[in-house]
């Protein structure tokens, strides 16, 4: 059991803004989610299971990550909703996720065209982290998009939930690295609060919504989604488990098995063979 956390600072996996135009100024702020070093490394979109993975592009120049958990459903945080200036809902005509981005090309993009997010989720009070850490055990959202994408990108299911200790990989689309996959590999999770899971996985703004995975027979599992880091606790991560909203995306359309799309390419072995912990 690490130390506990209370009182920590606790700061959203934030969309990258609009506003981040300016790169030699965004890349000049401190990312919160890095520890030390950076563990992270590329991975190929086309690849399953990244290629079920893509950016959630917001209509006003930012992003968060997402994945694919049926053929038209994706799951993502409910912070990456929200419209930091205006402290409103981003119309869901605004949102479009784009499957196996990298360096400006992808697999395929589909429009949102419903979004459901937690019904707990309070976007005045819960956004920015106001409603501390309790506040993250409702920053999921469901979103369903115009066309079934699953069918070839693939799509991942949702698993239980990790356990203390257990190895696992983030991943998604940070704000220094946006135009490229990336995963921290062999993880870990520190401490389990409730719904939530303190971990030491690198991944920093624009990261949120997108998932932490345990190879689980061989097979990756969508277990939990990044969703903030305790900025005064070594900028520890914490994940959303997937138990709190598996239901629901049973009843839109989650599969309980996971498929490889017909653009999909099987995972390069070493890659493979670090996310589970070989």
């Amino acid at each position: 059991m690490i130390r506990p956390l209370i009182g920590a600072a606790l700061a959203a996996l934030l969309a990258v803004p609009a506003w981040a135009g300016d790169q030699s100024q965004r890349l000049n702020r401190e990312l919160h989610g890095l520890k030390g070093g950076d563990d992270r490394v590329a991975v190929s979109a086309s690849q399953y299971p990244w290629s079920a993975m893509g950016r959630l592009n917001n209509g006003l120049g930012g992003h968060c990550s997402g994945v694919m958990v049926g053929p038209r459903l994706l799951a993502t945080a409910a912070h990456c909703l929200w419209n930091q200036r205006t402290r409103q809902q981003i119309p869901v005509s605004s949102l479009t996720f784009v499957a196996g981005y990298d360096r400006g090309g992808y697999l395929k993009a589909a429009k949102v065209t419903a979004m459901h997010p937690a019904p707990g989720w309070n976007y005045a009070t819960n956004q920015g982290g106001a409603g501390g850490l309790a506040g993250r055990v409702d920053d999921w959202a469901l979103l369903e998009l115009a066309e079934p994408l699953g069918d070839e990108v693939g799509w991942v299911p949702l698993g239980g939930e990790p356990q203390q200790g257990e190895r696992i990989t983030a991943a998604g689309y940070g704000k220094d690295k946006a135009h490229v996959p990336t995963a921290h590999l062999g993880c870990a999770v520190l401490e389990r609060r409730g719904g939530l899971f303190v971990n030491d996985c690198d991944a920093v703004q624009g990261d949120s919504g997108g998932p932490v995975l345990v190879w689980r027979n061989g097979q990756p599992q969508v277990v939990a989604l990044n969703v903030a880091v305790l900025v005064n606790a070594a900028d520890l991560g914490v994940a959303l488990g997937a138990g709190a909203f598996k239901a629901e995306a049973v009843r839109l359309g989650a599969a309980a098995a996971g498929k490889a799309g017909s653009l999909s390419q099987p995972l390069d072995a070493v890659i493979k063979a670090k996310a589970e912990g070989r």
